[in-house]
């Protein structure tokens, strides 16, 4: 029994001694990255379920997938908060955390707007149609210079940090 307790003892000594070094550990470049590029990437999915809804002028579906990518964005916004800047960062983490901010503001705001004006176009309403062009010119206008910083930003942060 005591040779039990002894191993148990020293398991629970290297566990808690492995778990405080883990917390204290800052992320390596590359995990850096990986980890902000991720979150990023993460919002691909929606995007091609949001595509897809609006194409096949599923609306219902739409506001589900914008509700959900409302959510996600919120929840990835706080993971890259929680996610602690290494040094010569560059600007990465800030950009990323910015385009998910716009991110945000298009599936909260303009996809909203725009799944409203298109319920309404199905349903006969062609006076909306210079509104729903108007709506998708911001959103395709928004994506563009976000994912322009994030590259910029990725770049530079891939030039500090790579080895000659």
């Amino acid at each position: 029994m005591k040779n039990v307790k002894a191993i148990f003892t020293s398991f629970c000594i290297a566990a808690v001694s492995t778990l405080i070094a883990s917390c204290g550990a800052s992320l390596s470049p590359v995990e850096y990255n990986n980890k902000l590029m991720s979150v990023m990437n993460e919002q691909e999915k929606h995007m091609n379920e949001m595509n897809t809804a609006m194409v096949s002028q599923d609306f219902a579906k739409a506001e589900s997938v914008r509700k959900t990518w409302v959510e996600q964005l919120d929840k990835s916004i706080a993971e890259v908060n929680k996610i602690e800047t290494i040094k010569e960062d560059g600007g990465l983490k800030s950009a990323v955390e910015q385009g998910l901010k716009e991110y945000r503001k298009i599936a909260g705001e303009t996809y909203k707007e725009l799944i409203g004006l298109r319920t309404k176009e199905k349903s006969g309403d062609t006076s909306v149609q210079p509104q729903i062009q108007a709506a998708l010119n911001r959103i395709n206008q928004s994506f563009e210079p976000i994912g322009g910083n994030i590259n910029k930003a990725g770049d530079e942060f891939v030039k500090k940090h790579s080895k000659p």
